[in-house]
């Protein structure tokens, strides 16, 4: 499966970049031409928020299909697998993208994103939005689009993350109004849906420090074993994989978007030392992490 940073996905639809900000948040719009699919799997190393603008797809998230059309979006974590399986009537769409740890802009959201209303869109990452609340959530995104364009502006970052805090209060506003229909199609949950839930509320509120099966295990007071049959069967990877994935999608982050030394970046990340950190970046990157670092072209934008 490929997985993309906010900068390969800016590169890819560069045609369609209506603003960005040193590769921590963009906003693309982008159209696909009838027929078009994705044959393999990929992944994005941010926080996607699709708006579908015109025309209906099918996409695949976390082996689940889920039909778009006017009015619909998705909400994607780094943990989401995707594919898109076909599309027509002129599909477009308006991707929001944000750095799932920019330290700039995200101060204020961490609250937010961790609530439960969040952590259920890994399992139910589609909402279909009322002709009010497409207006709405327009607005907002054309307000993060404004704030990023506004030049010899000295505090910019201060208005691009109120900028976008407004979005997600909107959004998570527009989420708690939409809760009571995402119910499974009114299914009862399985003992092993129920289980999963409790799994990435656990993981997401303390993968930065535990990394290991062993943790998860006992505060679940279940085997590794039995975790793992849980997080194959409904999130379609290992629990060590979504663990590492989003370790991976953090560490690199915080190597392309801030200052961070890579000393303190293993640190906060909870690595024995700065050679174990820099094997686990290579291991995902390809590249130590000095090298990945100089890979990002606004390293020097203050």
């Amino acid at each position: 499966m490929n997985r993309f940073s906010i900068k390969d996905v800016i590169s890819a639809f560069s045609d369609g970049l209506l603003a960005s900000y040193k590769d921590q948040v963009a906003v693309v719009e982008t159209h696909f031409e009838d027929g078009f699919h994705s044959k393999d799997l990929f992944a994005i190393d941010a926080f996607a928020i699709g708006y579908t603008i015109s025309g209906c797809a099918t996409y695949e998230f976390n082996n689940t299909r889920h039909r778009l059309g006017a009015g619909s979006i998705f909400i994607l974590a780094p943990t989401h697998s995707c594919r898109i399986i076909d599309c027509f009537g002129n599909y477009s769409l308006r991707i929001l993208l944000l750095d799932s740890d920019a330290h700039n802009l995200s101060v204020h959201l961490n609250y937010i994103v961790k609530s439960e209303r969040w952590i259920q869109t890994y399992f139910h990452p589609v909402l279909e939005l009322t002709h009010e609340e497409v207006i709405t959530m327009k607005a907002c995104a054309d307000r993060i689009v404004e704030q990023i364009n506004r030049r010899d502006c000295p505090n910019k970052n201060a208005f691009i993350r109120m900028a976008t805090v407004w979005h997600h209060i909107e959004l998570d506003n527009i989420m708690q109004m939409h809760s009571n229909n995402n119910s499974d199609n009114d299914k009862p949950l399985t003992r092993q849906q129920v289980l999963a839930r409790q799994l990435y509320r656990l993981i997401v509120n303390n993968y930065r420090k535990e990394h290991q099966v062993k943790f998860y295990s006992e505060q679940m007071c279940l085997t590794p074993q039995y975790l793992n049959q849980i997080a194959t069967t409904v999130f379609g990877k290992t629990l060590s994989a979504i663990i590492s994935d989003l370790l991976f999608s953090t560490a690199r982050s915080m190597l392309l978007a801030s200052e961070t030394s890579i000393q303190e970046i293993a640190y906060e990340m909870n690595f024995p030392d700065q050679a174990s950190f820099s094997k686990f970046i290579k291991r995902n990157a390809g590249v130590s992490p000095n090298v990945l670092r100089k890979m990002n072209p606004h390293q020097d934008i203050t």
